[in-house]
């Protein structure tokens, strides 16, 4: 049995373990102040953490790392190697690219040329063996980037903290990192946490996703269970299910509830809420289908085309609902890409089991449920612990 992305589930094991982290920063209005009751890196497995700004992101990874203007009380432990962080904004050191790789490795003990033979292959796996000889701070941003990470795994960590690593990469660049990590996750074993305002990015890479909000996990787990069912209307925006109404559970029959919004309109939902149960619902907007009559889904009514925005490879089809904006997308320069306008009425259709609905609750009650999912997530610690260490952090 393998897991999505083919990660055996023994060697699933936690490698950073979180417990009881409590960091607080600033002062005054400036204060903040991070709690993580459990979160745990995986081996083998990438976690994207996202949340808007101001969330905690930067400073988790950080006390992750080990960094002391991030100390506070619980615990942060790995069970075997050592943690080591690239920053958002990784410098050059003066000196060759070979030498800037090698930085984390001097003063060691490591034989000449056995430090030759990582750094060699720290380089080879990022695709800047062929500057290994260049003065490091003549690297572009995006060379720089890899060679931050060269240095980073030149140590061979078991826990690798990435801070917004496409920063400033073109789309090429970041497609070509985005493969390079995955592979090197596959081949080490390693656990990566990675921030990143581009949720694409995130989806593309992640086998787990973590949502912090105000300091708090929100929510934790496996990418695509996140992506179906986010536990709030805010972590839902966060991971791209854009198109939310509230409503009420307005008859439920044989595990289909249907749901009457605001406006009187009526959304069928592949669940058990009970009747009577005010709710909120959620549709992700590549599951939203402009009827076209190939039964595509359930009629949910009609909506009018607000705005159209073509990239050349989708079109995205601004609607308005209810006083409200839905979202869904087209393939550009097809079939209703081409002769939809704004001002134009359509009908509407959606899959029950591709509309996400959940009880409306407090904050209170949704604060609750967050910590809960932490601590399921959170596996037993294991038999051998050791205090993180931050390593091999460039800048």
């Amino acid at each position: 049995m393998t897991t999505r992305r083919g990660v055996d589930p023994d060697e699933a094991m936690p490698l950073l373990e979180v417990q009881a982290l409590r960091c607080t920063r600033g002062r005054g209005p400036d204060r903040f102040e991070l709690v993580v009751d459990r979160f745990a890196l995986r081996a083998g497995e990438i976690t994207a953490i996202l949340g808007p700004n101001g969330s905690g992101k930067s400073t988790l990874l950080k006390a992750l790392a080990g960094d002391p203007q991030c100390a506070g009380s619980g615990s942060v432990r790995i069970a075997k190697g050592r943690a080591t962080l690239v920053s958002q904004r990784p410098l050059a050191f003066a000196g060759s690219v070979a030498h800037n790789a090698a930085v984390g490795l001097l003063g060691g003990r490591l034989p000449r040329a056995l430090r030759s033979e990582r750094v060699g292959a720290a380089l080879a796996r990022f695709g800047i063996e062929a500057l290994a000889n260049h003065d490091a701070r003549t690297l572009s941003g995006g060379e720089l980037r890899r060679l931050a990470l060269a240095r980073a795994m030149v140590i061979e960590p078991s826990v690798l903290l990435l801070d917004e690593p496409f920063d400033d990469l073109d789309a090429e660049g970041q497609r070509r990192l985005s493969f390079d990590l995955r592979r090197t996750v596959h081949e080490t074993k390693i656990a990566l946490a990675v921030v990143t305002h581009d949720l694409a990015r995130a989806l593309l890479m992640a086998d787990r996703i973590a949502v912090l909000i105000g300091g708090r996990i929100a929510q934790i787990g496996p990418r695509d269970e996140v992506l179906r069912s986010p536990a709030s209307p805010d972590i839902a925006r966060l991971v791209g299910m854009t198109n939310l109404a509230a409503g009420r559970v307005a008859q439920q029959a044989d595990g289909l509830a249907r749901i009457e919004l605001g406006s009187g309109r009526i959304v069928e939902c592949a669940s058990e809420l009970a009747a009577g149960q005010p709710v909120w619902i959620g549709i992700r907007p590549e599951h939203l289908k402009l009827d076209v009559g190939r039964g595509d889904g359930r009629p949910i009514g009609s909506a009018r085309v607000e705005a159209m925005f073509d990239d050349g490879l989708s079109t995205v089809v601004e609607l308005a609902v209810d006083g409200g904006t839905f979202t869904t997308h087209l393939l550009s320069g097809r079939g209703l890409a081409r002769r939809l306008q704004p001002g134009d009425h359509v009908d509407l259709v959606v899959a029950p089991d591709q509309v996400h609905a959940a009880p409306t609750v407090s904050a209170a009650a949704a604060a609750d449920a967050a910590s809960q999912a932490e601590t399921a997530d959170g596996a037993a610690p294991p038999r051998s612990l050791q205090r993180n260490q931050a390593a091999g952090k460039p800048a």
